[in-house]
């Protein structure tokens, strides 16, 4: 009876466990289409209580149903690439005045990779089988609620982070799914949490977005906020620090973490310059430049704009006084955010400048005067406000 079973599948696990360290997959597992018909009510929940970021698939339903995404869809496969690297671990924040990306952008695109890795296993799949197979592959973008599947197909199990937690690589891994019509042997899903009586991620959160364990209101996460468009909500401005690009915070404090296995590949070591990059350059980049320094990374998708605004905000953080000639230079910018964010940042500046550089306080007082009686957008006139008021 045994073998009688076995043979129903097109591969077995033993079968896939090949093709995974053939094709520099760290982790995989195999589990049903059948719908997450459990995530129905949270998801609607999330939605009714503005906890989305607006970056997911817009329509639920599609979202908990992977058997529409291929005709005669059999099984799902779920994979981790893990990205923390021993440079990860010894790498320090360079001389000079620097913003932080997350680590997930330290190296290569994670797109990109796993996009590449998963070919790879779909060349290896229909070797092994020798026929085509259909199939749809994604990473972040595709409609499916991609920590539910790896759960289900037993990578590891949902933090109280809200991220996937494996046993080997803790959370420091990037995330993948394959719907196909091959099948194949499911795995064990996990079952319950292990963080137990751990809320370290809670606590830590600098926005409280970690509202409730294994629950974040997205649109309060500083890895959200640093991507946004327009202008950062005023709150969440000092909580960035010199956030320039994700936050990490979460998951550097999470125990499960602290012993962690290195990830072996070469795609996601991290270059110093990238992974800290200096603050006032930032600033001077072409949407060219940016490209051809970014554009291989994560960080690159949203533009240079929103990473200029970012940068603004790190300088009046950190009250770079010295920066102070060069963000003036964006009041008078075509971008409503970086003309607002500008004007917050030298206004963050000004006990500091009144105390060591009157005279340049003086002069950045009229230049943000000349800048608001200019301004026709009614968000920026309110960050300028200040200057009118202001008892330099």
């Amino acid at each position: 009876m045994q073998n009688q079973l076995q043979t129903q599948y097109e591969l077995s696990h033993e079968q896939l466990e090949k093709m995974r360290a053939e094709c520099g997959i760290d982790l995989i597992g195999v589990t049903t289409v059948e719908p997450f018909s459990e995530l129905l009510p949270v998801l609607t929940a999330y939605r009714d209580k503005g906890f989305e970021s607006g970056f997911e698939h817009p329509v639920i339903e599609e979202r908990i149903d992977p058997g529409n995404l291929v005709p005669g869809a059999k099984s799902m496969l779920a994979i981790a690439i893990a990205y923390y690297t021993e440079d990860h671990a010894s790498m320090h924040r360079p001389a000079g005045v620097r913003g932080v990306l997350s680590k997930y952008a330290w190296g290569l695109d994670y797109h990109r990779v796993l996009r590449d890795k998963m070919n790879l296993l779909i060349g290896a799949m229909e070797n092994e089988l020798g026929r085509t197979i259909a199939c749809h592959l994604s990473v972040d973008t595709g409609p499916l609620v991609d920590r539910a599947v790896a759960e289900r197909a037993g990578i590891g199990w949902f933090g109280k982070n809200c991220s996937i937690i494996t046993e080997k690589y803790g959370s420091w891994v990037f995330l993948g799914q394959l719907v196909t019509d091959v099948l194949i042997e499911p795995g064990r899903p996990y079952e319950g949490s292990l963080c137990g009586d751990c809320d370290l991620c809670i606590r830590a959160c600098p926005t409280g977005a970690l509202v409730d364990p294994f629950t974040t209101d997205s649109s309060r996460c500083l890895s959200y906020i640093t991507q946004m468009k327009g202008l950062v909500p005023l709150e969440f401005r000092t909580k960035m620090g010199t956030r320039i690009w994700g936050c990490d915070t979460c998951q550097v404090v999470c125990p499960s973490n602290k012993q962690a296995a290195n990830a072996s590949g070469e795609e996601f070591r991290p270059e110093p310059e990238l992974a800290f990059p200096e603050l006032t350059a930032l600033l001077g980049l072409s949407s060219r430049e940016f490209k051809n320094e970014f554009g291989a990374t994560a960080a690159a998708w949203r533009g240079v704009n929103v990473i200029k605004r970012n940068a603004l905000i790190a300088l009046g953080n950190l009250k770079q006084v010295e920066a102070v000639p060069r963000i003036l230079e964006f009041l008078t910018n075509d971008r409503p955010e970086l003309r607002g964010t500008a004007a917050w940042a030298v206004a963050q500046m000004m006990e500091r400048l009144n105390r060591d550089r009157p005279g340049l306080a003086g002069e950045v007082l009229t230049q943000v005067r000349l800048a608001a009686e200019k301004e026709t957008d009614p968000a920026v006139q309110d960050e300028m406000q200040w200057a009118f008021t202001h008892n330099g």
